[in-house]
């Protein structure tokens, strides 16, 4: 005859029944154990075992699935045609019992423990139904909500600026009736003078209705005049596109400010001027009327530089010059015997001139004119010798 035991010695069994079993010269807390040992008489003397200690386990302990002892046992589903399964498969409970007195007594269909079943399953798929149905309209919803949010970011920038065309318009033309009164004056006034004998043209009026320019002022950038000249130096003369090329290479701290604001001028200058749009213009033209493109002119700076244009519209700097700022800040700096100085944090200015290549080829052909109509110098006067006397005259 078999006997089972089951000895808990200690709580801290239970925290320790997933380790594995070591041994131990003295045994301090015995493990959840379950042993068979077969009955034997008592006046018989116990075996000793050879050793005191058992070995040490070479696998570890498989871990003891509580819920298997301890828990509860889901109740199998009925798969045959008993109404006892039907109802839980226990007509000993009074609530049981109850229950099917009331689906026996009940002339509806759900009387039946099956049709009832399969009414319930109806029920569940058309709540499946209906709750697919709701998933699908909020699903559609949504996916309209992101076009109209995808619509709204593809009209607007990074910073959030609107790029509809309207809000452009808004934004370079704010007050359209005003700006049209005044043109209508300007005209009335220059159609007034031109009529008068007196009131001629001058030749920077001229100028500045013929030739489009640009004046753009930076930000104060945070540096000194000493250090950003260089850059405005290096960058007045060129053409906007090797200005800024040359400050994205440049090792300099503020090259990238100075690149920065040169793009803000350039797209100040496109939008606002029309400036570096003849190109464009002049290849759909030459497209409609099938012309070829016109030869590049080449043309001699006043630093004596040859360049060749091929599009007189092309953007350069003409001009590049800084200018001091306000003072950032003023650090304290401390010196030896208790002294003091006040180190000054400057700002500049960046001031840039934008024009077209048309002001640099006109700037050409006046300097060929003005030393085509130059007379030849001559070292000595071609003269007769007059007053000649045998004496001195004083």
């Amino acid at each position: 005859m078999a006997i089972m035991s089951l000895n808990l010695s200690s709580r801290r069994v239970l925290l320790t029944g997933l380790r594995p079993a070591t041994c131990s010269a003295v045994a301090t807390t015995q493990c959840l154990v379950l042993r068979t040992r077969p009955q034997q008489p008592q006046n018989q003397p116990q075996p000793r075992p050879a050793h005191s200690c058992r070995s040490m386990h070479t696998t570890t302990a498989r871990p003891i699935s509580w819920r298997s002892i301890f828990g509860r046992r889901k109740k199998p589903t009925p798969a045959s045609g008993d109404i006892s399964e039907a109802f839980g498969g226990d007509l000993g409970r009074a609530s049981t019992r109850q229950e099917l007195r009331q689906r026996m007594t009940n002339p509806g269909i759900s009387a039946s423990p099956f049709l009832a079943g399969d009414m319930k399953q109806s029920n569940v798929d058309e709540e499946e139904v209906q709750e697919g149905r709701e998933g699908m309209e909020a699903t559609k919803e949504a996916l309209e909500d992101g076009e109209e949010k995808a619509k709204v970011t593809r009209n607007k920038n990074i910073l959030g600026t609107s790029l509809l065309q309207s809000d452009l318009q808004r934004a370079i033309d704010p007050d359209p009736r005003s700006r049209v009164r005044w043109e209508r004056k300007k005209v009335i006034q220059h159609v007034a003078r031109m009529l008068d004998p007196a009131g001629t043209e001058t030749r920077d009026e001229k100028l500045a209705r013929t030739e489009r320019t640009l004046l753009h002022k930076s930000m104060p950038i945070p540096t000194s005049t000493k250090k950003l000249v260089h850059l405005a130096r290096q960058i007045a003369g060129k053409t906007l596109e090797e200005a800024l090329v040359q400050m994205q290479f440049s090792k300099k701290k503020m090259a990238k400010e100075v690149k920065w604001y040169l793009e803000e001028a350039r797209d100040i200058a496109v939008v606002e001027r029309g400036m570096g749009l003849g190109r464009v213009q002049k290849a759909l033209q030459n497209k409609a009327d099938g012309a070829e493109e016109d030869k590049p002119i080449r043309i001699q700076t006043k630093d004596g530089q040859l360049l060749s244009i091929a599009d007189p519209t092309r953007i350069y700097i003409d001009q590049a010059w800084v200018g001091k700022g306000e003072w950032r800040a003023a650090t304290p700096e401390y010196r030896a015997r208790g002294r003091r100085n006040m180190r000054w944090s400057p700002s500049t200015y960046l001031s840039i001139v934008l024009k077209e290549e048309k002001t640099r080829i006109r700037q050409h052909g006046e300097r060929l004119e003005k030393e085509a109509k130059k007379a030849p110098w001559v070292h000595l006067p071609n003269r007769p010798v007059t007053a000649q006397r045998p004496y001195y005259s004083w």
